[in-house]
């Protein structure tokens, strides 16, 4: 449990014994399987975002990337049945009334209830969810590897989604890490060439062993940029760096897209460029099932290191300090 925003070195999560709660009207319990370890959480965990109001409360159960198995629901539940094999993301609920609601964006809900941040999250072996966000996942996938497609695999999804059409483009991926890797497979799944951006070697090598036609190593201050500038029809930034994002625009040819996934400054915008920049926030529900759909049909891979519940604060060190390949999940 998060008592406190601070680094994760001098204020690591708390091991609680929490009651298990009691699923009301429309809410399913979950007993869980797997939960994955994000970054964001690592964020919100070390303060980073508390100016755009993140934890919005304390204490909070981190985690948002969750499968598991249903243990029992409440009243005015239908079509779940209990031992059924469910995910749950970041979206805990939204208000189904706004126009975001009602044109298919409840990701955009201003009333949204969001997972491991104003609700409970996955760090914990039982979580309740809404029936309205929980995703039927295949008896067949296995939950310590693909936990990650409950966050990473949804956003890597929407990012691609903002793109618009790009059979026959040339998408750069800025930040090859364990979204990145994600939304090439989904690039090259829509017919894109894709270029991945990473100051890993590891990250690289793995880029081009998931379907990267070429990769760049962008060097400490990202002066590769000059020596692909405009070479890309597309970029996805996934890098939480200004200088990322920056070099993307340079990156990017005239009339193009640039879909952030990170906060940043931007600055020396070219407006003459009529570059389009999209921001991209998790997944709406059709997202979400689009996703699972298309990760369980054509297997895209994410690489897991797996650790035990209890050992959530070593898998937030080590992803820290940039010693996770892929992605951690915490088996519960």
């Amino acid at each position: 449990m998060l008592q406190k925003t601070d680094t994760i070195e001098n204020s690591p999560l708390s091991m609680e014994d929490l009651e298990i709660p009691e699923p009301g009207p429309n809410q399913v319990l979950v007993k869980e399987i797997a939960c994955g370890v994000c970054g964001s959480e690592l964020n919100m965990i070390q303060g980073d975002w508390m100016r755009f109001g993140s934890p919005p409360k304390l204490p909070v159960v981190p985690g948002h990337e969750i499968i598991g198995r249903v243990f029992e629901f409440g009243e005015n539940v239908d079509g779940i049945r209990s031992g059924q094999l469910i995910g749950m993301q970041y979206l805990w609920d939204s208000c189904g009334k706004c126009n975001f609601c009602l044109s298919g964006n409840e990701n955009m809900c201003s009333k949204a209830s969001v997972t491991g941040e104003t609700v409970n999250g996955g760090y914990s072996q039982y979580i309740l969810g809404n029936q309205k966000h929980i995703y039927q996942i295949h008896d067949g996938v296995d939950p310590l590897k693909n936990a990650p497609m409950m966050g990473a695999g949804i956003t890597a999804f929407r990012s691609v989604k903002n793109l618009g059409p790009i059979e026959g483009k040339t998408v750069a991926v800025v930040g090859a890490g364990g979204i990145g890797k994600m939304a090439i497979q989904f690039l090259k799944l829509y017919g894109a060439r894709v270029i991945a951006v990473s100051r890993s070697e590891m990250n690289r090598d793995l880029s081009l062993d998931l379907g990267a036609d070429d990769t760049f190593d962008p060097g400490q201050n990202y002066e590769f940029a000059g020596k692909i500038r405009r070479s890309a029809d597309c970029v996805i930034v996934f890098a939480p760096s200004d200088i990322a994002v920056n070099a993307a625009l340079q990156i990017c040819r005239k009339m193009g897209t640039v879909v952030l996934g990170v906060y940043a400054t931007i600055r020396d915008f070219r407006f003459t460029d009529e570059i389009r920049i999209s921001g991209t926030l998790i997944g709406s529900i059709a997202d979400a099932n689009e996703a699972i759909s298309l990760i369980t049909k054509h297997k895209i891979r994410v690489d897991t290191s797996v650790f035990s519940l209890s050992s959530a604060n070593e898998a937030l060190m080590k992803l820290k300090q940039g010693e996770i390949k892929g992605r951690a999940v915490l088996q519960i």
